[in-house]
C-alpha cells in the first residue's frame, strides 16, 4: 500500500504525537508498503520539499501564517501527495493542513482517516476558537473520513458525538522497548544539572503546558515532607506565558532551588534523565494515551499518573498509581511511591505485563489491517485533478 501522513506536528518537540507518527511510519515501511509524511517545519516556512530516511518520504510544505495556524502556500504538492496514496491518515485538529488533505482526498477519490490526538474536547486554551473550529472544519472531516482513530477508550466514547461506533478504531500506541533496555547511566543527567547524588528525582517529561496541571504537582511536591528531593520539569516551554507563570509560583512557594525546569531534552539525554530518575509523575487534567509515562514503564521507573490519561487503567496497581489531578492525591502518590517501599513493590509488581502490551508490534498490525480494509471496502473511483 502508499499510505500518506499528514500532520503539522512533526517536530520532535511536540511530545508524544511526532514520536508516535514517526514510529508508525517506520514500522509500516519496514512492513513493506510505502509511506510519506506531508508536514510543516515549524521554524521555517520554505524549504526543499523531499527529505527523510531510507524509508519514509517527508514532505516539508512551505507556509504562510503563525504557530499553528498555518496554510500551506503549495496547494499542489499536496494534492499530488493524496493522489499519490492508497489512503491517507491525518493527525490533529486545530491546524488548516488536515482540512486541506482531508479536501483533496475526497475530490480525489481517496479514503482518509482522522486521528483527533486527544484535541476534540476543548480543554485549554481559546475555547471558542477551538469551537468555531469544530463547527467549520472538524464536523466535515468526521463525516467525511472512513474511520476516526482514538488511541483509549476514554477518548473513543468522547468521540461519539462525531461518528457513530462502528467508524470508531480504538489502537493504543506504543514504544520501541528495545531503545530501554540499555540506558544511558542517570549520573550524566546529575552532573549535568547538578542534582546531589543523595537527592531523589521526581520527573516530569512533556509540554510545559496548563493541560498538563504542573502548578497543581509543584504545589504537591512542596506538601511532600520528604528531603532530600528535587522535581525535574524536563520539556519544550511553548506557552511563553504559563512558563512565566509557573516561575512565579516556584518563587513563591521559595522551590527555587527543588525544583528545576530544564527545557526540552532528547535521545541520549532524555533516556539519561530516565535513568535518574526515582519517580516519574504525570499529573495532566487529560491526556489520550500519555506516551511519556508508557516510556517510564518501559525504563524502570515507576509512575504516578492522574486518571485522566487515557494510558492509567494499564498502568495503575501494575506499574504504578493512578489518582485524582488534586495536590492532595499527588502528594499522598508521591509519598506511597517513594517513602513506602512495601506499597511501591506491590504497585509494581506487574511492571513485565504491562511492558508486554507496550509494544508497538500490536497497534502496527491493526493499523496496516484497518489501512488495507478501508482501501478494500472504499467505493472505486476515478481520481479526479483538481482545478489548478
Amino acid at each position: 500500500m502508499r499510505i500518506l501522513q499528514v500532520t503539522v506536528y512533526a517536530d520532535l518537540k511536540f511530545g508524544g504525537p511526532p514520536q508516535k507518527i514517526h514510529a508508525l511510519s517506520r514500522g509500516l515501511a519496514g512492513q513493506g508498503h510505502a509511506v510519506r509524511v506531508v508536514t510543516f517545519r515549524a521554524d521555517r516556512p520554505t524549504v526543499d520539499p523531499y527529505q527523510g530516511d531510507e524509508s519514509v518520504d517527508v514532505c516539508y510544505l512551505p507556509w504562510v501564517g503563525k504557530q499553528l495556524w498555518q496554510v500551506p502556500t503549495e496547494y499542489r504538492r499536496l494534492r499530488e501527495a493524496v493522489i499519490w496514496a492508497d489512503v491517507v491518515h491525518c493527525y490533529g485538529l486545530y491546524d488548516l493542513l488536515c482540512p486541506a488533505a482531508a479536501f483533496c482526498a475526497r475530490q480525489s477519490g481517496r479514503p482518509y482517516l482522522l486521528e483527533p490526538l486527544g484535541m476534540y474536547v476543548p480543554r485549554a486554551g481559546n475555547r471558542r476558537a477551538k469551537e468555531l473550529y469544530h463547527r467549520c472544519f472538524t464536523s466535515w472531516m468526521a463525516r467525511g473520513a472512513a474511520k476516526l482513530v482514538a488511541t483509549s477508550s476514554s477518548e473513543a466514547e468522547e468521540l461519539q458525538g462525531l461518528a457513530c461506533s462502528e467508524n470508531i478504531v480504538v489502537r493504543p500506541n506504543g514504544l520501541d522497548l528495545a531503545t530501554y533496555c540499555d540506558l544511558p547511566g542517570g549520573t550524566r543527567f546529575r552532573e549535568r544539572f547538578r542534582i546531589e547524588s543523595d537527592e531523589r528525582i521526581v520527573l516530569y517529561v512533556g509540554r510545559i503546558s496548563p493541560i498538563k496541571n504542573l502548578g497543581t504537582l509543584i504545589r504537591a511536591f512542596r506538601q511532600l515532607a520528604l528531603r532530600p528531593a528535587r522535581l525535574v520539569l524536563l520539556g519544550p516551554m511553548l506557552e511563553p506565558q504559563y512558563a512565566r507563570e509557573l516561575r512565579a509560583l516556584i518563587a513563591e512557594l521559595q522551590l527555587a532551588d527543588r525544583v528545576l525546569l530544564t527545557g526540552p531534552l532528547f535521545g541520549e539525554e532524555k533516556l539519561a534523565a530516565l535513568a535518574a530518575a526515582d519517580l516519574f509523575v504525570l499529573p495532566s487534567l487529560y491526556e489520550s494515551y500519555g506516551n511519556a509515562a508508557a516510556e517510564a514503564v518501559a525504563a524502570g521507573v515507576p509512575v504516578l499518573l492522574t486518571e485522566g490519561c487515557g494510558i492509567a487503567p494499564l498502568i495503575h496497581g501494575h506499574a504504578g498509581l493512578a489518582v485524582a489531578p488534586t495536590s492532595d492525591a499527588l502528594a499522598e502518590g508521591m509519598h506511597s511511591l517513594l517513602a513506602d517501599t512495601e506499597r511501591r513493590a506491590a504497585l509494581t509488581l506487574a511492571r513485565s505485563d504491562v511492558l508486554r502490551e507496550l509494544s508497538w508490534k500490536g497497534p502496527l498490525e491493526q493499523m496496516e489491517r484497518v489501512y488495507r480494509e478501508t482501501v478494500q471496502s472504499y467505493p472505486s473511483r476515478v481520481a479526479q485533478r483538481l482545478p489548478a
